[in-house]
């Protein structure tokens, strides 16, 4: 039984033909909260307290008339408006919101959303169509969920492949997973070739960043190894 190397050399970790690292086709629009609610900057404390209560979101964005996102109010913003020492003073949203708001639109991919939580420091961004309107809303949790649907989607892909009848995998020494789509593969195939054509089609998977190919073989059909 030898190690399986498609290149000749040592290495077992390569990046997947996609041309960019990625998370796959999915799009904010299939994982974001609908629908977008929202209040206007005029919308006094109390409101913009029941409708973040009702939503059960950390943040609600606050739009102009034309629907368009100019800020957001969070948890936090109405703790502290709550705790102002003159009871007297009326609060709008206007004055509570933080801005600009950080948005990601419908189209964007989940790796541009992720980029923008980690980069900006916060858990919810509001989701706004082509013309910047409000449309729904993406939190932290929403977007790890979808994170785990495509590393699942990718484990479950590279079983189907690994598994085709002729593919030359011996079923039971295949191990398969799939953290932050990078795809690790466990197993034995009975020839050289079975293992390098497997991890050929594995590498050209949708949303796959990068693959570790653990693979080994019980015979060599290709010729002599060549060294590093």
């Amino acid at each position: 039984m030898k190690r399986s190397i498609l290149d000749g050399t040592a290495a077992d970790t390569f990046p997947s033909s996609a041309p960019s690292p990625s998370v796959g086709r999915a799009r904010v629009r299939d994982c974001m909260s609908h629908p977008g609610i929202a209040v206007t900057p005029g919308t006094d404390l109390a409101t913009v307290a029941a409708v973040l209560s009702a939503s059960r979101r950390g943040i609600v964005p606050v739009v102009a008339p034309d629907g368009t996102v100019t800020g957001v109010v969070s948890a936090s913003d109405l703790l502290t408006a709550y705790a102002e020492k003159d009871p007297e003073r009326e609060l709008l949203a206007r004055d509570l919101m933080t801005t600009p708001a950080v948005t990601v639109t419908e189209e964007s991919g989940l790796s541009e959303a992720l980029a923008l939580l980690t980069d900006e420091g916060v858990h919810h961004l509001p989701v706004v169509d082509i013309d910047g309107r409000v449309a729904g809303l993406l939190t932290s949790h929403d977007l790890l969920d979808a994170l785990r649907r495509e590393d699942e989607a990718i484990r479950t892909q590279a079983l189907a492949l690994a598994l085709t009848p002729g593919s030359g995998v011996v079923p039971g020494s295949l191990h398969i997973r799939c953290e932050r789509g990078l795809l690790s593969v466990t197993g034995r195939t009975r020839t050289r070739s079975d293992a390098a054509a497997l991890c050929l089609q594995l590498a050209h998977l949708d949303g796959l960043t990068r693959l570790a190919d653990h693979l080994t073989w019980d015979l060599d059909d290709t010729g002599p190894a060549s060294t590093a």
